[in-house]
């Protein structure tokens, strides 16, 4: 039996998924010095200002996994303000539970210029994780912007430049569908002459073509297991948009004097409401082809073998061309349709974040975090990153900082959120109002404080009339003290570990 193999029946044995647990980051793009982001095993959703780290990320993830089947120059990848006594080691090591092996423990993954643990034998978790080829980014949709040309919309850069660049399968020789069609135009834009005659341009040229057409060709033949529709449509339909498709793919081909590729085309017909729509370009606007060239990037990870315990998606700023309209629906088909996967969301979006952030805290297989760019001394930005699950760091942090009121409403966040989840983990019954915006810190604790002791509540009442609310508000006759908000935070840190002991017991 193979290692894959074994693998896999580890994995259906012990139903275990893989997940990852830390990305520790080492002078890898944007990332001067080390960082660790703790992702706990869970789904993660970032925001990040522009040039704070989260594309860098999204880099360093997908060049581990795809370390583990070729060289991948971490040298050239190396952040550029690194030090000379410093250079060469980038690194970037992934912790994950549980084990290639099923069991219950973690184990580490340590990929840098002079090692390489995903390669290990035996184990191919992280190869096999590879093989899904599921990072998206923006980048990949920017061709939605140009797709509307002479009254008919063309998809075939957005797919084969795009959102399908780095599929592969059987019929594409073990290459990517983009170094397919990169083979195609190598081959026409080569110059002939005594040392490259015509009939050779032509042997190679139609060679390139022809493995190109049979790999693309297939995935919009009706009746082939690959057909991209039948991954893709229901999660189109999954967007509520009431949409049919049919894409059309004549098959491209050299002109007759072999200097130009022509065809390069894949044509929409749609139905809408069960209408046939004579003029798509005029009805797809930009959100409606975002969704439907996520759909077809999504639709192909399913299409892939399932059974692989390490299952990452990554989607890096892909909301940009989505309206409110197509965000929510994507998170649900997420949290549906890939709930066995592990899924990393970037937004560089603020409110739509703050926004989502509601929506996701009820699931509690999703963490955020927050990216921001933070200007060193010597003139240069670095990422600074914040765990929006530890707002008692974020309170301290600003402490430091002498941000005395920044603390005081981190430490009074921590205070309304540990005492939400023990009310929702205990059943505490809370009076009942319409809306969540209407609910008070005041109708949670007043549920909570006779669980606890009679200590931790006076402190907290204390900390809560003289710093929590008073800081948090707009009060000239008020001096923000350090030593008050320590000793706060302190008690709202102590309120949470009794609180995580209650809800422990049964």
């Amino acid at each position: 039996m193979t290692p894959t193999a074994i693998s896999h029946k580890l994995h259906r044995k012990l139903g275990a998924r893989v997940k990852i647990q830390t990305i520790k980051i080492t002078n890898y793009k944007a990332f001067l010095g080390t960082y660790s982001i703790n992702v706990a095993g869970k789904n993660l959703f970032i925001y990040g200002e522009n040039g704070s780290g989260k594309s860098s990320l999204y880099y360093a993830l997908k060049d581990f996994f795809q370390s583990s089947i070729e060289e991948i120059n971490l040298d050239e990848l190396e952040n550029i303000f690194v030090k000379t006594s410093k250079k060469g080691k980038t690194a970037i090591k992934v912790t994950f539970k549980p084990d290639g092996q099923g069991n219950n423990s973690k184990k580490d993954y340590y990929v840098s210029t002079t090692a390489n643990d995903s390669r290990a034998p035996g184990d191919t978790s992280v190869r096999d994780a590879n093989k899904l080829k599921s990072f998206l980014t923006y980048k990949h949709l920017l061709s939605i912007h140009h797709l509307k040309k002479d009254d008919e919309i063309n998809l075939f850069d957005l797919l084969v430049k795009g959102v399908l660049k780095h599929f592969r399968y059987s019929l594409t020789d073990g290459k990517e569908l983009g170094d397919l069609w990169q083979d195609v135009e190598t081959a026409i834009d080569k110059p002939t002459g005594r040392d490259f005659p015509i009939n050779r341009k032509k042997t190679e040229v139609n060679t390139a073509v022809k493995t190109f057409n049979n790999a693309f060709g297939e995935l919009f033949k009706e009746d082939s297991p690959e057909n991209i529709l039948k991954h893709a449509q229901p999660i189109i339909d999954s967007f509520n948009h009431n949409i049919e498709l049919r894409l059309r793919f004549p098959q491209v081909r050299p002109n007759k004097d072999y200097s130009v590729i022509t065809g390069s085309q894949v044509f929409i017909e749609l139905t809408y409401a069960g209408k046939k729509i004579a003029q798509p370009h005029l009805f797809l606007n930009e959100a409606r082809l975002s969704a439907i060239a996520i759909s077809i990037y999504l639709g192909m990870i399913k299409r892939h073998v399932q059974g692989i315990p390490c299952k990452i998606l990554f989607l890096d700023d892909i909301f940009i061309g989505l309206d409110i309209a197509n965000r929510l629906p994507l998170l649900t088909i997420l949290e549906t349709e890939f709930s066995d996967y592990q899924i990393f969301i970037t937004t560089y979006d603020k409110p739509w974040f703050e926004y989502a952030k509601g929506f996701l805290k009820e699931q509690s297989g999703w963490k955020t975090m927050e990216f921001y760019s933070q200007q060193t001394k010597d003139g240069f930005e670095i990422p600074c990153i914040f765990d929006n699950t530890d707002l008692l760091a974020k309170a301290r942090q600003h402490l430091n900082n002498s941000d005395y009121k920044a603390a005081a409403v981190y430490t009074r966040s921590e205070f309304e959120k540990v005492i939400r989840n023990y009310c929702r983990e205990k059943k505490k019954q809370v009076v009942f109002k319409t809306s969540l915006k209407d609910y008070a810190a005041e109708d949670f604790w007043k549920v909570t404080k006779d669980d606890i002791q009679q200590t931790t509540k006076d402190v907290i009442e204390q900390y809560r009339n003289l710093v929590l609310n008073a800081f948090s508000h707009y009060n000239t006759e008020r001096h923000e003290i350090k030593t008050e908000l320590t000793a706060a935070i302190q008690a709202v840190n102590d309120l949470k570990k009794e609180l995580k002991i209650l809800s422990n017991k049964t």
